[in-house]
């Protein structure tokens, strides 16, 4: 028995150590805004977010003015930053709607960038305020 509380008291100390997974209560926030312009395939972003220790990632787009009409979806992809430039190679969800994650997992220390994509919906240019969440 005392083996295993060793054991286990080590494996703590290196998790410590490390600085482990961050409790995603004690995640940051970060806030990024910028303009949509109407039609398919057409972004707002790159946004770049810098992550430090290992933990969960949300992404939620908290507005879009002017206010689409309800449930209308948009477009949140999540990838790696590789020298300045994006790849949307982690995860995209075309049905994001406006207060709701659209993006949410685990995510270990690296460059990423988030960004939001007409799906062919908007009729005018919308801007845009995006909230993520990360250790």
């Amino acid at each position: 028995m005392y083996r295993r509380f060793g054991v286990a008291l080590a494996l703590a100390a290196i998790a410590f150590a490390c600085g482990g997974v961050v409790d995603p209560s004690k995640n940051q926030t970060e806030t990024f805004t910028g303009t949509v312009q109407p039609g398919s395939g057409n972004f707002g972003g790159p946004h770049t977010v810098n992550i430090a220790k290992s933990g969960e990632i949300t992404v939620t787009v908290t507005s879009l003015t002017p206010t689409i009409p309800s449930g209308t979806f948009f477009i949140i992809g999540f990838g790696q930053s590789v020298s300045g430039q994006c790849s949307l190679n982690i995860q995209v969800n075309r049905f994001a709607v406006v207060g709701s994650a659209a993006i949410s997992g685990p995510i270990s220390p690296g460059s990423y960038c988030v960004v939001i994509a007409d799906e062919g919906l908007f009729t005018v240019a919308e801007d845009y305020m995006m909230k993520v969440s990360h250790p």
